[in-house]
């Protein structure tokens, strides 16, 4: 179950990112992240593959959902700390609210089904 919940946050990340390819770049850009065009092709399909592979086999998807929350994780806490509060794109156009700690929560939470998956 924590797999296919996981799976579908990630459907959702990415497919709102594929939608929305210049709010994403424009993200990207706003985070400091390198090559923002490429980013925003590689991250949703990034993004898109651990989908899959949560789906597929949830004990490999698992540990690439941990790994990329752990860096969206350090990342977002790096933006908070440097004091940037613009919205955080994490889904695409929708994600419309200011960065906050509860980012942080909310992907500690998403660690935790990540784990779940894992030892599932």
């Amino acid at each position: 179950m924590a797999a296919a919940v996981l799976a579908v946050v990630f459907a959702i990340a990415a497919g709102t990112k594929f939608r929305s390819p210049t709010i994403t770049r424009q993200t990207i850009k706003g985070f400091g992240l390198p090559n923002p065009l490429l980013m925003a092709i590689v991250l949703p399909v990034t993004e898109a593959a651990t989908a899959l592979l949560l789906v597929v086999d949830p004990r490999t998807g698992g540990p690439c959902a941990v790994a990329l929350l752990a860096a969206f994780t350090t990342l977002i806490t790096g933006r908070l700390m440097a004091g940037y509060r613009d919205a955080c794109g994490c889904f695409g156009a929708w994600s419309i609210q200011p960065l906050s700690w509860k980012h942080i929560l909310r992907n500690l939470i998403l660690i935790g089904l990540g784990v779940a998956s894992t030892l599932g």
